[in-house]
């Protein structure tokens, strides 16, 4: 039986499902589970693996978070890797697969207090921003072209990489959310925000709903799949229509919420993974 770590953190009171996840590892009597905040110190050398789940509040401790990673994986495996934590913390990732001809929503970077213009492609009049490190939509912000223009946005900012994107009336409709496991389809979800907020998640009044993905999103999911070299246990893949196409949100590789009970064989599905990865 392996020893294995699901790293979360302290006091976790989202929502999250990874009790399914837990009572499928220990009905397949393969897997002896212990769940730890990752902030927590531990002989880690004593799990098999380390599987990097609910650390939702590693963005605003990236350099702790980092370093403990980077601890975890001299003593054990690490899963996902960390190079791909390196990689995938950071949203600058989205150019990298940009410049690979993969659809992204439009996004131009820049690191405050530099200023940023935009595009002269861009015909809209609301946009969003928000750091290169975050999640679940914390310190986003929907600003006005005018707000742009006459620099009054960048009293919401603070000393930090930031991300400025069109506003996707799209999202409005939801955001699908492919799952995989050991580079395998699991399932899919749809979340859709609660009327007058854009943002999707459970947290803020979002919607999830399960998915049934065209053949077309799959092989698009299977292309952005493709340009990473390193193995996954685990990949989430945030899109939203546009254009009669489908863009890249994100590719979350860390510690995505992985839905598991939207779908009941799931939890299954990641365990199989597991034992194959």
């Amino acid at each position: 039986m392996q020893k294995i770590a699901l790293l979360t953190c302290q006091n976790n009171d989202q929502i999250t499902d990874d009790s399914l996840l837990i009572e499928a590892l220990q009905k397949s009597g393969r897997y002896e589970v212990s769940n730890i905040p990752w902030d927590e110190d531990h002989d880690w050398s004593k799990f098999e693996k380390v599987i990097i789940r609910t650390t939702w509040d590693y963005t605003s401790r990236i350099e702790e978070f980092l370093a403990k990673m980077t601890l975890i994986n001299t003593q054990t495996r690490l899963i996902n890797s960390l190079q791909i934590v390196k990689w995938n913390h950071h949203k600058g990732y989205l150019k990298e697969l940009e410049d690979k001809d993969v659809l992204i929503v439009p996004t131009v970077f820049f690191t405050f207090p530099q200023k940023v213009a935009i595009p002269l492609g861009w015909q809209q009049d609301k946009f969003i921003l928000k750091p290169c490190v975050s999640a679940s939509s914390y310190n986003t912000f929907v600003v006005t072209r005018q707000e742009l223009e006459d620099d009054s946005y960048r009293s919401k900012l603070f000393n930090t990489d930031w991300m400025l994107q069109p506003f996707m009336e799209e999202i409005l409709k939801g955001e699908i959310s492919l799952h995989y496991f050991n580079s395998h389809f699991s399932h899919a979800i749809i979340k859709i925000p609660k009327a007058g907020d854009f943002r999707v998640q459970e947290e803020y009044g979002g919607n999830i709903v399960s998915y049934t993905p065209s053949e077309y999103l799959l092989s698009e999911a299977k292309k952005i799949l493709s340009h990473i070299n390193e193995p996954l246990l685990f990949a989430r893949i945030d899109v939203v229509p546009m254009n009669n196409d489908f863009a890249l949100m994100e590719l979350e590789l860390i510690e995505p919420s992985l839905y598991f009970r939207k779908d009941s064989k799931s939890a299954e599905r990641f365990v199989e993974a597991l034992d194959q990865f």
